[in-house]
């Protein structure tokens, strides 16, 4: 529906904000580091997944690629839904989220409003499951049983991060380019390939 909302954020509810885009005001839930983050009469572009049912519409808005990506996965997870999700985003980053799913952390998803621990059980199988089947996931929040990466040890990831992406950017960028191309392609073509996609966003 609609990939991303840019315009200044009207106001700042309880519960959502409003962006105001071309005198069209969007009524956007956040994650609540998200909503910190954000000033009212300041500008703003949000990452946006619609979600549509009879009885109702709602726009949830995300600053960065991978917490969008990572609640869209989530919304694949039996049992979770937007509430959920956004829940899930506002109490835990995503760096911490695929932690607590790589050490079968599952006290850590029981803290969710809304999760219990038969559901964070389920979250964590689940997810564990995706990781290794989906590159782009798996570059997001990396394989059960590795060590977090660092930039140095990938000179396409550290060559975004030196352009001013986040290393979660990074990761996810690299990921799609060596999809779109091949590992052995010549890093100059993977960090340009990787800039096309997030050009794209």
């Amino acid at each position: 529906m609609f990939a991303f909302l840019r315009g200044i954020v009207a106001r700042k509810a309880s519960d959502h904000i409003e962006l105001d885009v071309a005198g069209v005001g969007y009524a956007v839930s956040v994650p609540e580091p998200v909503y910190r983050k954000l000033v009212v009469d300041g500008p703003c572009t949000l990452l946006t997944y619609c979600h549509i049912r009879e009885d109702a519409f709602q726009i949830f808005g995300f600053l960065r690629e991978e917490e969008k990506a990572l609640f869209e996965t989530l919304l694949s997870i039996s049992g979770v839904g937007p509430k959920v999700a956004l829940a899930i985003l506002s109490t835990m980053s995503v760096q911490a989220f695929g932690q607590a799913v790589m050490n079968n952390d599952v006290s850590a998803f029981t803290k969710v409003s809304g999760v219990g621990k038969k559901g964070a059980q389920r979250i964590v199988l689940e997810m564990k499951a995706k990781l290794g089947q989906d590159a782009e996931l798996s570059a997001i929040l990396g394989e059960p049983g590795e060590q977090e990466p660092s930039p140095e040890s990938d000179d396409v990831i550290a060559a975004l991060c030196s352009l001013g992406c986040t290393l979660g950017e990074a990761k996810r960028a690299a990921a799609k380019a060596r999809k779109e191309l091949r590992d052995d392609a010549p890093d100059e073509e993977l960090v340009r390939a990787a800039l096309r996609s997030m050009a794209k966003v």
